[in-house]
């Protein structure tokens, strides 16, 4: 069976990076699902992550998550209103939660109900296939690839105290990251009216648009229509 390396980070030029995408097995199941897909290909560029929409608009987001060997995964948070779900279809993930630790292996899921501190990672040497659902995703539906684009962004970083600011006012009321004693937090809300007096936003639309992933994540090349729709602008 052929096989065929998409998902590769782009460079200045628009030249795929080597050894930054996943490899595709002409005619399985994971190249029909490419085919299908919702949206543009998102990817981290220096994480062995990408996301394959499955949904596009309102509802719950709907994902194909790709985790390369070694994974690390978010930092733990925990959801005041969305419930996540994985359903891993191959390979397998090691979710904590509540500190608790649990392998899902292929052919199983595991629903996280809103207040359970959790993340995942991949810990084997194979890649990892996981369907994610998140439901009732409120601001994570704009903040998620903002996240995402600002890694790709050569002119802005999401590490800037000021953006960061910004995403965890955003993301208030629904998704807490778990850090420490809470100081940090403080801090993070006293730099929220400097960070949009400057100019920041919680979510851009220039990532919210088909056109930018496309300029910096290789995408199949024969997309299908339905692959060139972009989720909703975040509006201001």
């Amino acid at each position: 069976m052929s096989t065929y390396v998409t998902g590769r980070t782009l460079d200045e030029r628009g030249d795929p990076v080597p050894g930054t995408g996943f490899e595709v097995a002409a005619g399985s199941d994971l190249d029909d699902r490419i085919g299908r897909r919702a949206g543009p290909i998102a990817s981290h560029p220096t994480r062995s992550v990408w996301g394959i929409p499955l949904s596009d608009g309102d509802g719950p987001i709907r994902t194909l998550s790709v985790f390369g060997a070694g994974y690390g995964g978010p930092p733990a948070h925990h959801h005041e209103r969305s419930v996540e779900r994985f359903a891993v279809e191959s390979g397998s993930l090691t979710v904590t939660l509540d500190g608790a630790e649990r392998t899902v292996r292929a052919g199983e899921s595991v629903t996280v109900d809103t207040g359970v501190v959790h993340s995942f990672r991949n810990r084997t040497a194979e890649r990892a296939l996981v369907e994610t659902e998140i439901r009732s995703p409120g601001r994570l539906r704009q903040v998620l690839p903002t996240l995402g684009g600002l890694a790709h962004d050569r002119a802005r970083s999401a590490e800037d105290p000021l953006q960061r600011a910004l995403v965890a006012d955003a993301l208030d009321g629904n998704t807490t990251f778990v850090r420490g004693d809470g100081v940090a937090g403080v801090a993070a809300r006293a730099l929220v009216p400097a960070a949009r007096l400057a100019g920041y936003r919680a979510a851009y639309a220039t990532y919210l648009q088909p056109g930018f992933w496309r300029a910096h994540v290789e995408q199949p090349t024969a997309s299908p229509d339905s692959a060139d729709r972009g989720p909703p602008d975040p509006g201001p």
